[in-house]
C-alpha cells in the first residue's frame, strides 16, 4: 500500500471513530505511521485531505458495486449483481456509511465534487440507469431517484440488520431485491429480459 492510501485508510477510520471535529492531522500522522509533514507532501491542507477522502471513498465504493461485472449479463443480472453488492459492502464495512455521511457535512468540501452524476466512478451505474430509461424499461424517473428506490433498499436493509433490528435468510433478501427491481420497471415495457 503506498503511503498516499496508507493515509486516506488512517483518514477513514479515524472520522469514523472519533468524527470530524475531533480529527487531528498529528492524530491522522499517529494513525497512518508516517511523519506529519509526509500528509502534506500529498495534501495540502486538512480540506484538500477531506476532497481527497471523498473521491478515494467513492473509487472505492464503485469497485464494490461493480465487483463481478460482465458486459455480458443482462439487465437483471447487471441490477441482482450491483443491489447484492451494496448490501454485502455496507455488511462488511458499516463505518464507511459513517464517514460517508459526514463528509456531504464538512465545512470547506466543495459539494459540486460529490455530485453522484458527474462522478466518473459511477459511470456504469449512470449509464445502466439511463439506457433502461431510454429504453423504456425502467420508469421515466430522475436517475437518482431510480437509483434511491433500487439502492436505499439494500443500503438500509443492511443497517437494520448490522443494528440487530432484523434477521433476514437469503430468501427474503431476494424478496426484497426482486421488490426493489419490480419498483423501477415500466409497466408498458414489453420485452423480455
Amino acid at each position: 500500500m503506498d503511503k498516499r492510501t496508507q493515509i486516506l485508510n488512517a483518514a477513514e477510520s479515524i472520522l469514523a471513530q472519533h468524527g470530524f471535529y475531533a480529527f487531528s492531522m498529528h492524530h491522522l500522522a499517529e494513525t497512518a505511521g508516517v511523519a506529519a509533514g509526509t500528509i502534506y507532501r500529498y495534501f495540502e491542507n486538512k480540506e484538500a485531505l477531506m476532497d481527497a477522502l471523498q473521491a478515494f471513498i467513492r473509487k472505492e465504493a464503485a469497485n464494490d458495486v461493480f465487483t463481478g461485472w460482465e458486459d455480458s449479463f443482462t439487465v437483471k443480472q447487471k441490477y441482482d449483481l450491483m443491489w447484492n453488492n451494496v448490501f454485502n459492502a455496507v455488511l462488511a464495512n458499516p463505518k464507511r456509511l459513517i464517514v460517508i455521511e459526514m463528509l456531504h457535512c464538512v465545512p470547506n468540501i466543495n459539494q459540486a465534487k460529490i455530485t453522484l452524476l458527474d462522478d466518473i466512478a459511477f459511470k456504469r451505474l449512470i449509464d445502466f440507469y439511463q439506457q433502461g430509461v431510454t429504453t423504456a424499461r425502467f420508469l421515466d424517473w430522475q436517475l437518482l431517484a431510480l437509483m434511491a428506490v433500487s439502492f436505499d433498499t439494500s443500503i438500509n436493509l443492511a443497517k437494520r440488520i448490522i443494528r440487530n433490528e432484523l434477521t433476514f435468510d437469503q430468501h427474503e433478501l431476494d424478496q426484497v431485491r426482486e421488490a426493489s427491481w419490480a419498483i423501477i420497471q415500466n409497466p408498458n415495457f414489453n420485452q423480455q429480459d
